[in-house]
Parts: structure tokens; sequence; C-alpha cells
């Protein structure tokens, strides 16, 4: 008989879980409209501080991580530092269209909400001619 326990023994409880964050899946709408990409999200309980929008060839990735600093009093009286992560946010979203990072505008509004808007710009619109 199949026995998954031997297979898995921490089950839901398995060492990245215990050894630190994952990065969390969070709620993003896209939609189109005939002028832009729209991308949003909630990522409450972050800080604008908190959230990178990397531009990339044919995407955006955003990632929001909050830190937690940890003090610590070593040996000797001295007083050491450790910044930790807390809480992770990781999403990529292809864009199938040519774009540029003047295209993007990003907006996090106080909510929580993070609104981006990519323009779809027919300038940049490459044709190949075919012989």
């Amino acid at each position: 008989m199949f026995n998954r326990r031997s297979e898995q023994p921490f089950g839901l409880f398995s060492f990245p879980f215990i050894s630190g964050p994952h990065p969390q899946q969070q709620q993003f709408h896209v939609r189109e409209t005939e002028t832009e990409l729209i991308i949003e999200g909630e990522l409450k309980g972050f800080k604008r501080e908190d959230i990178k929008i990397e531009f990339m060839r044919n995407g955006l990735m955003i990632v929001a991580e909050q830190k937690m600093e940890k003090q610590e009093e070593g040996e000797g009286g001295q007083a050491t530092t450790e910044t930790l992560p807390v809480q992770k946010v990781e999403r990529f979203f292809t864009i199938h269209f040519p774009f540029t990072e003047n295209d993007v505008k990003a907006n996090f509004s106080e909510e929580g909400k993070l609104t981006i808007g990519i323009a779809k710009n027919d300038a940049n619109r490459k044709y190949i001619s075919i012989e």
C-alpha cells in the first residue's frame, strides 16, 4: 500500500515554511483598453518603498518585500543588526506588445492598491519586410 506520510514527514510544514517566507501570490487583475494595458493589484501591508517594478525585455517584474530589523547584543557588548524578510510577493507579467520604460506609469495608493498602466505606442513597433 502506498503511504504518503513516509514521503512527506513534515506535511504542510515543510522546510521552506520553517526557514523563512515564501513569495506569495497576490491577486492581480489585468485589463486592456485600446490605448493601454492596466495591471492592478492589492498589496496591503506594504509601503511604497517596499515595492520594486523592474522593466524587462518582454514584461514587468513586480517584487514587494517587507523586512524587519532585528537588533541583538553580541559578545563584548557589540550590537548587531540583522535584516530579516517578513513577507514577499513576486509576479512577472509578460507584455505582448513592444514598449519602453517611458510607456509605463505606476501608482500606489494609501489603501495598498498598485496600478500600472502600459501605453500601447505604435512608434515602438518594428515590422520585417518579406522578400
